[in-house]
């Protein structure tokens, strides 16, 4: 078994090599087989299963304890456009002061082998209380098509009470973020469609603008910061005491963060307010507006064709299928003509913070980094762990356990991740399996 810290750096370095883009079609088959040999050799059983994309692999390591914890990674990455702009070359794994360079250094495979490392090194001391089972996915990176399929299909093997999602990171102060869930979302395309052909713009006196009437729908779903499609905020859960006091305690710089995104203001002054909108509010953003001519110069015309993207982040317990319908009602009632197509659904997900899971990872976390992590409620963004506690049942779920932070520039040129910031990840996924049980 790999135990010394040398050896995993070199493995960690071996899969940063196989340029695993899943939006490319590239390095896939040898991602998988690299960990599923990788699982084989620590004396985990593991396997290749083909979906209807790409290769799952899937491991299982049962001690005999009643509790079974199931652990999701993805290997795919991102591409690397724009190449240009990388200093280091993308797949070549460079060490420079103190930090590894590569696609998918930080998203997702630093933490995919740092919890790898830290399960090995638990088992090497005899502190595995638990049953494992491994889910690494090969398409979170083009959004997981096929993930929902395979899951109802395997529903069995996958059965678990607990379950680790991809990692999050270190954060402010260093210390180690943990999420308690996501929030939802609901993505829809808008289409509002009025003739054959664009028209010339004398036209608009007697000939309706599809673009007027998308934006009069859009007027009449969000109004003043509220969303007016009817039941939109019925089923919101109430925060708990304990959820407010996690809120209270999340650190936010206003203005370094302002700095950092690029802009001027937000839309609250009052940190707290923003804090808590960030992470409890469900939101509806206009992801894209297109309709007519935008080029340079001027050109009248009446379109024939307006679309907008429009999506919703979602919180616990709103429902993405109800939430669709009551739009569609509610916007035909308004006496609008539109093309209204779901183009994504994912279920809000939020874990009690007293929770055993969610308890022994803050534990553990204060055990290897020496301070108190950052808590989230939730994610403000969202990935598919609502296939996991609603298609397989499993009760509790959280983000954590990453080894990215501030600078790591996941998706971006130049992704890198701290070595140290690696070992700390290691350290805490065994602690952390020292004390669940």
């Amino acid at each position: 078994m790999v135990i010394d810290f040398n050896e995993m750096l070199d493995a960690y370095k071996r899969i940063l090599k196989i340029p695993s883009m899943s939006a490319k079609g590239t390095g896939i088959n040898e991602a998988a087989s690299f960990l599923k040999a990788l699982l084989k050799n620590m004396g985990i059983k593991s396997e290749i299963i083909q979906t209807s994309g790409n290769p799952v692999v899937y491991g299982e390591y049962f001690t005999g304890a009643p509790k079974t914890l199931l652990v999701y990674n993805h290997y795919d990455v991102q591409p690397i456009d724009p190449e240009n702009e990388w200093t280091h070359e993308p797949f070549a794994a460079s060490e420079d002061h103190g930090r590894i360079y590569a696609r998918g250094a930080a998203d997702n495979k630093g933490t995919l082998m740092a919890r790898i490392f830290g399960i090995e090194k638990a088992l090497e001391n005899n502190e595995l209380h638990v049953n494992l089972k491994f889910l690494y996915e090969g398409e979170e990176e083009i959004g997981s098509p096929n993930l929902k399929e395979f899951i109802v299909k395997n529903k069995d093997r996958f059965a678990a009470d607990d379950v680790i999602m991809e990692g999050s990171q270190v954060g402010e102060e260093n210390r180690p973020v943990i999420a308690l869930g996501v929030k939802g979302l609901l993505y829809v395309e808008l289409k509002s469609r009025t003739g054959t052909t664009d028209l010339h713009s004398s036209l608009a006196a007697i000939a309706p603008s599809p673009a007027w009437n998308l934006i009069n729908a859009l007027d009449s779903v969000y109004d003043n910061n509220k969303v007016e499609i009817p039941g939109f905020y019925d089923n919101i859960t109430p925060l708990s005491n304990n959820d407010l006091n996690i809120l209270k305690d999340y650190p936010f710089n206003i203005e370094r963060m302002k700095s950092s995104y690029g802009l001027k203001n937000f839309m609250f002054d009052d940190k707290e307010r923003i804090i808590k909108e960030l992470f409890t509010s469900p939101t509806c953003n206009i992801a894209g507006i297109i309709s007519g001519y935008a080029g340079e110069g001027a050109k009248t015309v009446l379109p024939a064709e307006a679309k907008a993207k429009v999506d919703f982040r979602l919180v616990p317990d709103q429902d993405p299928e109800i939430i669709f319908d009551s739009m569609k009602d509610y916007l035909r009632k308004m006496g609008f003509d539109l093309e209204m197509n779901p183009l994504g659904m994912e279920y809000p997900v939020r874990t009690a913070p007293d929770t055993e899971l969610a308890q022994k990872m803050i534990s553990s976390a204060i055990k290897t980094y020496g301070r108190k992590p950052i808590i989230m409620l939730n994610s403000p963004g969202t990935q598919p762990m609502d296939l996991f506690t609603r298609e397989l049942g499993i009760k509790n779920a959280v983000s954590a356990i990453g080894v990215g932070d501030n600078i790591s520039k996941a998706h971006a040129p130049d992704e890198s991740v701290s070595i140290e910031n690696f070992r700390l990840a290691i350290e805490h996924t065994k602690n952390f399996l020292s004390e669940f049980q």
